[in-house]
């Protein structure tokens, strides 16, 4: 695990991977990878001193496989509450199937896409908890806040968390 800033961490999880938040009210995770992936993160909450049972936060930033593939038994083990745009609730709350996705520009990115994702295949699925609308500041993680935006273009929804010390602007 890589500390990206103070309570911020890398979670690395082979071909994805997740952000930690260490906050006063408990852990939040953003994203949980691809199915398979849960020990990973347990791995870098215990790393913290933690027990997953303080992991009390998980935000998707969106529906794809390698951002929700764990979801299900990170909250199965944890309890902790969900969070994701309403365009994406559906793919979570069913397992898939998977919008279409384009790889990135390069030579290596689009043989990865065929390799890894597949719109058909399904994930267990996970209930989600709270929807996040455009706009919408969660202030959980000591500061650190999610904000959800729909934006325009290849991907039909696209999230960003951002570092809000003092709270929403």
């Amino acid at each position: 695990m890589k500390r990206v800033i103070k309570g911020v961490h890398i979670v690395p999880m082979g071909f994805a991977k997740a952000f930690l938040i260490e906050g006063d009210g408990g852990l939040t995770l953003v994203d949980a990878g691809f199915p398979g992936k849960e020990a990973a993160v347990f791995e870098a909450i215990r790393g913290l001193g933690c027990s997953p049972h303080q992991l009390k936060h998980l935000i998707s930033t969106h529906g794809h496989p390698d951002h929700i593939g764990s979801a299900a038994a990170i909250v199965r083990e944890t309890g902790a509450r969900t969070y994701m745009h309403p365009l994406d609730i559906p793919i979570a709350q069913s397992g898939g199937p998977f919008r279409p996705l384009r790889a990135a520009p390069g030579l290596l990115r689009p043989l990865m896409c065929k390799l890894f994702f597949h719109p058909d295949a399904r994930l267990r699925p996970v209930a989600i908890d709270q929807p996040l609308t455009a706009g919408e500041a969660l202030p959980i993680a000591g500061g650190i806040a999610g904000r959800a935006a729909v934006a325009s273009g290849t991907n039909a929804v696209r999230r960003r968390c951002v570092h809000e010390p003092h709270g929403p602007r």
